[in-house]
Order: C-alpha cells, then sequence, then structure tokens
C-alpha cells in the first residue's frame, strides 16, 4: 500500500520539484539581480535599434564634450545642468531636481511617452541620477546601459558625432511625485544621522569624506556626523565605470560595508548625482524601494548652513573605502 502511494506520488514531486526551480530561477535576471531588468546589454539595446522599435527613446546623461566625442545613434543628450532647478527655488542650493512642470517639459521634448522604453546610458555616475528622477516623477520601463558608450563601441557598433534631428512630435508624458520617499531633505537627514532604525551613507570620494578635499559648490569640508563612507564607484566595474558588478560581487562589497536591508538607506553626495549609484545598486539587488531614499541638497546644502554639525578625518576604528 505505502509502495503504491510513493509510486503514484512521485510524479507529482517531481513536477513540484521542478517548477520551484523555475520560479526560484526566474527571481535573478541580468547578471544575477533580481531586478536585472533595470539593465539593458549592448547587444540587447542593439537589437531594439535594428528592429526599429517605435517607443524605444535613447537618452545620453553626458556633457557636450562627452557627446560630440560619439554617441549612440538617435541618442538624445540630456546634461546635468537640463534637470536642475534655479537655486533661488531650493534656498540658494544648487544642483537639486527640476520640479514636476520641468520635467514634463524635458521629456516630452525627446519625445517620451509614459509607455515609452527609455534607455539611458553615461560614461560615469549621470545615468543613474536620470533614472531616480525619472522614477521619482513616475516613469516606469526605464533601462540603464550596463557598459555605456564604451561598452557599445568594444562590441563594434557605430557611433554618430551630430546630434539626431528633434522628434517628430513632441511626447504625451507627465510627470508627478510618484515615489516621494526617494528624495528627502535636510531636516530628515538631521533627524536620522542618529537613528538606529536608519544608516546614512556618504557616496563621495574619501578625500571629500574626511574632509581633505573641498569640491567647487560646497560651502565647508567634511561630511554629516554619523554618516559612514561607502564610494560611488565600488558598485562598478575598474576598467569601466558605467559597467556594473555582478549580483554576488556587489553583494559581497555590501556585506563588508555593514549594509543592513532591515534599515531605512539614506545616501548623498555632493549634489545627489553620486549617491544614485549606491540607490540603484541596491534596488538591483531587489532592497525595498520604500527603503532607499537620496538627499537631494547633499552635502552642496547641509554644508551651506553653518548651525549644522559636521566631522572630519577618518572615524577611529572604523573602515573606509578607498576605489583607485
Amino acid at each position: 500500500m505505502n509502495t503504491k502511494l510513493i509510486r503514484m506520488m512521485f510524479p507529482i514531486l517531481v513536477l513540484l520539484n521542478l517548477t520551484l526551480a523555475s520560479a526560484f530561477a526566474g527571481e535573478s535576471g541580468y547578471k544575477g539581480y533580481p531586478r536585472g531588468n533595470a539593465l539593458i546589454s549592448v547587444q540587447e539595446l542593439k537589437r531594439l535599434v535594428d528592429a526599429h522599435n517605435p517607443k524605444l527613446v535613447i537618452v545620453a546623461a553626458e556633457s557636450n564634450l562627452e557627446y560630440r566625442l560619439g554617441h549612440i545613434p538617435g541618442s538624445y543628450q540630456v546634461d546635468r545642468p537640463d534637470i536642475e532647478a534655479p537655486p533661488e527655488t531650493q534656498n540658494g542650493v544648487t544642483g537639486n531636481i527640476i520640479d514636476a512642470a520641468g520635467f514634463s517639459r524635458l521629456a516630452q521634448g525627446l519625445g517620451i511617452d509614459q509607455n515609452s522604453i527609455v534607455v539611458v546610458y553615461d560614461t560615469k555616475y549621470d545615468a543613474t541620477r536620470l533614472w531616480w528622477a525619472f522614477t521619482y516623477y513616475g516613469k516606469g520601463d526605464v533601462r540603464l546601459l550596463d557598459g555605456g558608450v564604451k561598452a557599445w563601441r568594444a562590441a563594434g557598433y557605430p557611433v554618430d558625432v551630430l546630434a539626431p534631428a528633434a522628434p517628430a512630435r513632441r511626447g504625451g508624458f507627465v510627470a508627478r511625485i510618484a515615489k516621494p520617499r526617494l528624495r528627502v531633505d535636510t531636516p530628515e537627514i538631521s533627524a536620522v544621522r542618529i537613528s538606529a532604525t536608519a544608516q546614512l551613507w556618504d557616496n563621495r570620494d574619501l578625500k571629500e569624506f574626511t574632509g581633505e578635499e573641498l569640491k567647487k559648490g560646497a560651502y565647508r569640508a567634511g561630511r554629516i556626523p554619523g554618516s559612514s563612507h561607502s564610494n560611488w564607484a565600488m558598485f562598478k566595474k575598474k576598467d569601466n565605470q558605467a559597467e556594473w558588478l555582478n549580483a554576488a560581487d556587489l553583494e559581497q562589497q555590501l556585506h563588508a560595508l555593514g549594509y543592513d536591508r532591515n534599515k531605512e538607506q539614506y545616501f548623498y553626495c555632493q549634489s545627489g548625482v553620486r549617491s544614485t549609484q549606491a540607490l540603484f545598486a541596491l534596488y538591483l539587488a531587489g532592497w525595498p524601494l520604500e527603503k532607499l531614499h537620496n538627499y537631494d541638497s547633499s552635502w552642496i546644502g547641509w554644508s551651506k548652513d553653518t548651525a549644522l554639525p559636521l566631522a572630519q578625518g577618518a572615524p577611529h576604528g572604523v573602515h573606509v573605502t578607498e576605489v583607485r
């Protein structure tokens, strides 16, 4: 009786095992990331370009020089100042994200609709700032080109030096603040820097963190007391700063630094750009988006207010990351 039951159950157990295996395999995407679809390879992008996908919009988050040295054919340039709010609207702080109306005009000028497939690329770290802005303002299906234009060239694909013609029509995307917790400002940082339920990460270079270097735009040298160092470049390949580590290597980096998935995660840099590298890395790794917060004013905003404290030097007994 038992033998007969086992024989009957065996095919069912095998099928169940295969189903579970397939389900778990589906949890990982490109490079092993739970949210690997937030990245796109140059090969996949080339297929979309060759197919003349009408929903595809390619954005180069690059400076004028970077763009003119050669860009992916058909890509539209969006430089950092294009998405910066006027300082007079931000208590004199430079570099904050433009408002929803301004972002709508920008996106519509690029021909972006709500259902557009937007691919953003860079040569270093500006693409994640644009991804963050699109996500904050409610645009889904925005993907970063892994490896950027450097990987595109390495694959033997062509580049253009002249900008493409303007889109045939304006897009219909209308920005609205869809993920308000993605953007935080100084009062919240003042509170969470001493909170046991949050971690505050400084994603600048080591010399900025210790106060040895003061970059243009900031008012004082140093860091926010209570913050830990997590260099933005640690999440990328050393030979191509636009290419992301695989999931296993990134997880090792996070573990070594003490990132805690159970805590709220706050990030800052000079002006809220490099900090989006860390935020995006955790998003790729499957961390809850509602726990990831970018301090938009970042060090420029904090250092401008002389009533706020700062720290300098390397914290005693604390490991800091230096990426060469």
